[in-house]
């Protein structure tokens, strides 16, 4: 005797909701943010490298380096909390993902050039 199949019940749908408008360009625009900020990072990168001691003297090299660390360190952590709130939305993560790699590439290469002509002289 065949008895019918009994109705499987049905897998609990996922609870992520569809993010809002307002998430999505908010994510969007710190996306740019994060993006703008590591092309900032570079031309600052590279002016810092070509920067000689000269007029302000040494001093002007060091308060930029200090600075790019400034803002290095703080885009880092903002990348960080973004791509975060992007994972927990459901939203993606590539740009905010890319901003985190590129500031942690940058800060180890600035962290090696230091420790070579500084440091380990």
């Amino acid at each position: 005797m065949n008895l019918p199949a009994r109705p499987q019940p049905s897998a609990p749908s996922s609870s992520v909701q569809p993010a809002s408008r307002s998430a999505v360009w908010c994510s969007r625009a710190l996306d740019g943010l994060l993006l703008g900020l590591c092309a900032l990072l570079v031309a600052l990168s590279y002016y810092s490298f070509t920067l000689y001691c000269e007029n302000f003297g040494c001093l002007g090299r060091g308060l930029m380096w200090m600075l790019w660390a400034v803002l290095a360190a703080v885009g880092w952590v903002v990348a960080w909390v973004v791509r975060a709130w992007q994972r927990r939305r459901g939203l993606g993560t590539r740009a905010s993902g890319l901003a985190f790699t590129l500031v942690s590439v940058m800060g180890v290469g600035h962290l090696l050039y230091w420790l070579g002509t500084t440091v380990l002289r």
